[in-house]
């Protein structure tokens, strides 16, 4: 090792590291902003301090207007709108839900559903790859103004003055010198805020936005954050701020480490939109079909409320649902189907009148019809056999109470009770859709029979004029009130049926 190597520290670390923070040191006092900082102690100055105070004095008002603001849906909403088209504001604005209820009133779902689709797909074209960062990027600032005012300046500064109030400046502040390492965790903090690089043009659309987000409201002065945003570029360019973290630190490789927010809320708010129509359809779709179960089940039954099963009842779910379990899903067309053929004895009469008083030119119909009514009593009986297996002494019903009186100490007996539901209602959609295609089936033979009775020569009964007299009323006008009834419940039948799908 030569004479300058000893005298000037060689390669030596810790020489290296105490020559960069000398350096620093120098940089720091050759600075426009030397004040900041006083090298010869480490200490953050009263100017420094005051520069904290200023931003904190500034955006004071910001904070509370814009608390939650990077959460809201609204702010998004707002900033979309506000680059939208008069035209395309329109396509909008009947997507809005109150215009998605009022459509449905006068059009089919299947109609309402082909008019969103276009408009949805107008929509989210409307917007070019261009207007979609334009967007973006005015999101993004806002997201980066509302990090900055929602920087903690007055812990910062309470570590300088201690009689200082959050957002309250009647109160002259009392500023010394302060070690820095202090106060370089909450410096430290502040240069993570990424720095703002956008335009006058930028910052006057953000501020626009904003007043709207506020109700017309200036969540700051745009004049007075103008005059901010030059002062902090202008620290900034200078690094000042970092400087003098790496000289309280004494690492002259500290860095700053920032992120940008980057959200791009223009595709999230058109999938959004297209889930919140999709769901609007479905509502309607769901309201519509209800409405006209009601308006069948009151026709057909004189209520909607029809209990004719002991056990699988609402009254009895209540318990189930109260828990957050799925319980009984076909109660209504359950015991709708028990209570059919007692509300409608006629159904039953006039099948039994074909099958005991009809000569059959073909004895296949007559097994056809007779197997049809044979299996609507096996549905009745199946109905009854079910019920009684969510009784307490059940088969079904004992093992649910069981698993839900322990389930408050286990809630591993929560996973039992959704099996046996799921068995459960499995057993009552098979018996659904065979009560629904047993009805379809005897509605089918009796159109048969009506056009039959019609024709000069029938050819599937010999005595048409046998069953005549023994009918109490005209045969025609018994098939077609029979016919009638039977296509209003097979549709209230189908209509339980497509909700399940």
């Amino acid at each position: 090792m030569g004479f300058l190597d000893i005298l000037f520290g060689g390669n030596d670390p810790g020489a290296k590291k105490k020559r960069a923070v000398k350096l620093i040191a120098k940089e720091i006092n050759q600075s426009k902003h030397r004040k900041f900082y006083k090298t010869s102690s480490g200490e953050i100055t009263p100017v420094g301090a005051a520069f904290f105070y200023d931003i904190y004095k500034a955006i004071a008002p910001a904070q509370s207007f814009m608390k939650n603001a990077a959460k809201s849906a609204i702010l998004k909403q707002i900033t979309i709108e506000h680059f939208m088209s008069k035209e395309l504001r329109e396509v909008y604005e009947r997507l809005a839900p109150d215009s998605i209820a009022e459509r449905g009133k006068n059009l089919t779902p299947k109609e309402l559903s082909v008019q969103l689709q276009e408009d949805l797909n107008t929509f989210s074209g409307a917007f070019s790859i261009t207007e979609m960062n334009s967007v973006d990027r005015c999101y993004n600032l806002i997201l980066s103004f509302t990090n900055f005012v929602s920087f903690d300046f007055f812990t910062l500064l309470k570590k300088i003055d201690s009689r200082l109030r959050e957002r309250d400046f009647s109160l002259l502040p009392q500023f010394r010198y302060v070690n820095g390492k202090y106060l370089v965790d909450n410096i430290k903090d502040f240069l993570d805020l990424p720095p703002f690089e956008a335009s006058p043009e930028d910052w006057k659309v953000m501020f626009e936005i904003l007043k709207k987000y506020k109700s017309g409201t200036n969540v700051i002065d745009p004049n007075q954050w103008k005059k901010l945003v030059a002062t902090l570029q202008d620290i900034h360019r200078s690094s000042i701020l970092v400087l003098m973290v790496r000289h309280i630190d004494q690492n002259p490789n500290w860095m700053r480490d920032f992120e940008i927010a980057e959200e791009p809320i223009v595709e999230q708010f058109m999938k959004a939109k297209k889930n919140e129509v999709q769901n609007q359809i479905e509502k309607i779709k769901n309201d519509k079909r209800a409405s006209k179960r009601d308006a069948l089940a009151k026709k057909l039954f004189g209520d909607t409320d029809v209990t004719r099963l002991q056990y699988y009842t609402n009254a009895n779910n209540d318990l189930f649902l109260k828990k957050n379990l799925e319980g009984y899903i076909y109660i209504a067309p359950l015991n709708y189907l028990k209570a059919f053929l007692t509300a409608h004895p006629d159904v039953r009469d006039l099948c039994d009148l074909f099958l005991i008083r009809g000569q059959w030119m073909s004895q296949d119909l007559s097994r056809q019809i007779s197997q049809g009514l044979h299996e609507l009593s096996d549905i009745s009986e199946q109905l009854t056999a079910f019920d009684e297996t969510l009784s307490d002494t059940g088969i079904n019903g004992s093992k649910l109470r069981n698993h839900l009186n322990k389930s408050k100490m286990d809630k591993g007996h929560i996973t039992q009770l959704k099996v046996i539901f799921s068995i459960i209602n499995a057993e009552a959609k098979e018996m659904l859709n065979k009560g629904l295609d047993v009805f379809t089936e005897v509605q089918s033979y009796l159109k048969n029979l009506s056009t039959d009775y019609a024709k000069p020569h029938p050819v599937l009964l010999v005595n048409w004029k046998e069953i005549e007299s023994v009918s109490e009323r005209p045969i025609d006008q018994r098939m077609a009130n029979v016919s009638k009834v039977l296509e209003e419940f097979i549709q209230l039948l189908q209509l339980y049926a497509i909700d399940d799908e």
